[in-house]
């Protein structure tokens, strides 16, 4: 064999590993790409307007989250928020304290695996979380609205509680059109995403397959996100008949964590909806 054929062939084997390298690492660690679980060694604690509460889920056990309820407006929604993968209830409760001030119940879930939860992250377990704290919500609020906001990847679970029937409002913060497209976005030459992505998140997909119609949507973009597309925020509101699409000044992502007037705009955009029957 000659050189010249020596070198194509290393050439050629490099290349296949340059390409198969990432793909494995892919294959191998992406829980640990998708869920952080960054606040893992803080357990969900009662502080302040905050207390604590508990749901059970089948595989996991008993998943702790906070909830805030100041009685001072009994005609608000209840707002359920499903938080984003380097978030936790905690900060969450942070975010939406001056809701909750306001008389909005807020109920901030925590998944397995986060805050000292038992279990493991995925999107059956967050869909799972979802499901579980929606109806522990409706139980203790049997008469008011369920507004379900999703902030990054908790955007997927809180689309499909709106697709399934079970959100009265939706809200999405910084969402994407599918878990398998963003990473896309970051990675373009790796092939076999969708082998590869054992967590789809396919929002986009949900929203065009609903059985029931969709509720009132709120979804807000920042002007700039080096996380997820913005663009991907507006598909997801052109996918929804009648939503509102509110494009921050902050670039950021999420755009409630680093834009305080969103939160006001948030604030009035439930009460106006909570009060419609």
């Amino acid at each position: 064999m000659s050189l010249l054929a020596r070198i194509a062939i290393l050439a050629v084997l490099l290349l296949v590993l340059l390409v198969l390298a990432p793909a494995v690492t892919l294959w191998a660690m992406q829980e640990r790409f998708l869920f952080p679980v960054r606040h893992g060694d803080t357990p969900v604690a009662a502080s302040g307007i905050w207390r604590t509460g508990h749901v059970e889920l089948p595989g996991a056990g008993r998943i702790a989250f906070l909830h805030a309820d100041t009685g001072a407006n009994p005609e608000a929604p209840v707002l359920l928020y499903l938080h984003g993968n380097a978030s936790s209830a905690a900060l969450a409760a942070t975010i939406t304290t001056g809701l909750a001030e306001a008389g909005i119940p807020v109920v901030a879930a925590e998944y397995p695996g986060y805050s000292g939860n038992p279990g493991a992250p995925s999107e059956a377990a967050l869909k799972a979380t979802a499901e579980a704290t929606a109806a522990w919500a409706r139980a203790r609020w049997p008469t008011r609205r369920l507004a379900v906001l999703g902030e990054s990847i908790g955007s997927a679970p809180a689309v499909h509680l709106a697709a399934t029937g079970v959100a009265d409002l939706l809200v999405i913060d910084s969402g994407f059109t599918s878990m398998t497209e963003t990473i896309r976005q970051h990675m373009p030459w790796l092939p076999g995403l969708a082998w590869l992505n054992r967590h789809p998140m396919d929002s986009i997909g949900a929203l065009r397959a609903a059985a029931s119609r969709l509720p009132p949507t709120l979804v807000m973009v920042s002007a700039e996100d080096s996380v997820v597309p913005t663009a991907m925020g507006e598909a997801l509101a052109a996918a929804i008949p009648g939503s509102r699409l509110v494009r921050s000044e902050w670039s950021g992502h999420p755009v409630l964590y680093g834009d305080p007037p969103s939160r006001q705009l948030l604030l009035r955009w439930l009460l106006a909806e909570g009060s419609r029957r």
